[in-house]
């Protein structure tokens, strides 16, 4: 216990350290010019900022920012900080804070290698395969307008179960059912919203959060959808599955009828706190939106429809997945006890 607690010592400091490196001389490699603050001025309607570019010949420069562009950026100008500027070096696009996310990056996987060890180094090696493909797929659907979004997903989707299952189970207790079974529950509370959304013809539904996209939107939603209920159900499958299996080790010769009874009992007491937490999860992401048209006037009912409409079908979805998931699992345990005896 007490080397854990070093180890997590040493590595705040660790990760604090790094944070600074990286924000002092991280700025030589981006390609966008970077300002360090070194003197803040307030003229009128107008702030004065004085500094020096970190990267791009390292010259002086003075802008001048106006208040009303300050208070859209929400950056609070002080001494010693790093900014990121357009090409031309006359507007702010953002403050610079690699520094901050790299050590909490840093804490996170630390964290997760110290207390998790094994287990923790294979959920963070399958988080990041998930995300390469993730990334890969993205930039083939950008690459080649033709393939279908949807399809892509479809494929994410099955390659993602089967790479989470791997890092949780590894290869030796790798199982095909279970993959098949969750894979199952995810196509199935995907086809539920799928089939609401064809008959009642998007009733309802706002989708004006998405009118940026330069393709149809109506395959990156569906899209969405599919991917939102992947990590609910292979969550509530390797929850459930992994309870039912310590019990029936536990009581080599519970009863069928037991064994059912108590998977139900088990689903009872976590599906609500995995729906909440999904809901919520869903639903903090439009918070900002909600404040911002609320605070200009905006009606109240017509800014839930249109802020809240997707996030509440895909919460939906995740929780059709997540109910849906709650059959598949004691099928797979009492077909994995039926195998053995």
């Amino acid at each position: 216990m007490k080397k854990k607690v070093v180890s997590l010592l040493l590595l705040i400091i660790c990760a604090i350290v790094t944070g600074i490196a990286v924000q002092q001389y991280s700025g030589l490699l981006y390609h966008s010019p970077i300002i360090a603050v070194k003197k803040v001025q307030k003229q009128n309607d107008q702030i004065k900022i004085s500094g020096q570019l970190m990267n791009q010949g390292k010259k002086n420069l003075t802008l001048k920012v106006d208040t009303h562009a300050v208070s859209a950026l929400t950056i609070d100008f002080k001494k010693g900080q790093q900014l990121l500027l357009n090409d031309n070096k006359e507007e702010i696009i953002a403050e610079k804070q690699d520094g901050i996310v790299i050590s909490l990056l840093v804490v996170f996987v630390g964290f997760v290698l110290i207390l998790g060890e094994i287990t923790g180094g294979m959920a963070l090696l399958g988080l990041f395969l998930n995300l390469a493909l993730l990334f890969i797929l993205l930039k083939l659907d950008s690459f080649f307008g033709g393939i279908p979004t949807l399809g892509l997903m479809f494929v994410y989707g099955t390659c993602s179960i089967v790479i989470t299952f791997l890092a949780n189970y590894g290869i030796k207790a790798f199982r095909v059912d279970l993959i098949v079974t969750t894979c199952a529950t995810v196509f199935g509370g995907f086809l539920i919203c799928w089939l609401a959304l064809k008959v009642f013809e998007n009733n309802g539904i706002r989708f004006e959060e998405m009118q940026f996209l330069t393709r149809p939107y109506l395959g990156v939603f569906y899209g969405s959808l599919l991917i939102g209920g992947i990590g609910a159900a292979v969550d509530m499958v390797v929850t459930l599955v992994s309870s039912l299996k310590e019990l029936v080790n536990q009581q080599p010769h519970i009863t069928q009828k037991e064994l059912v009874h108590a998977g139900r009992r088990i689903a009872q007491d976590v599906t609500s706190s995995m729906i909440n937490v999904l809901l919520f999860a869903y639903l903090s992401g439009s918070i900002p939106m909600l404040v911002f048209y609320l605070k200009n006037g905006w009606p109240f009912i017509s800014t839930l429809q249109l802020h809240l409409s997707l996030e509440l079908l895909r919460a939906f979805c995740g929780a059709f997945t997540i109910l849906l998931s709650i059959p598949a699992s004691l099928f797979c345990v009492i077909l994995e006890r039926r195998r053995k005896t």
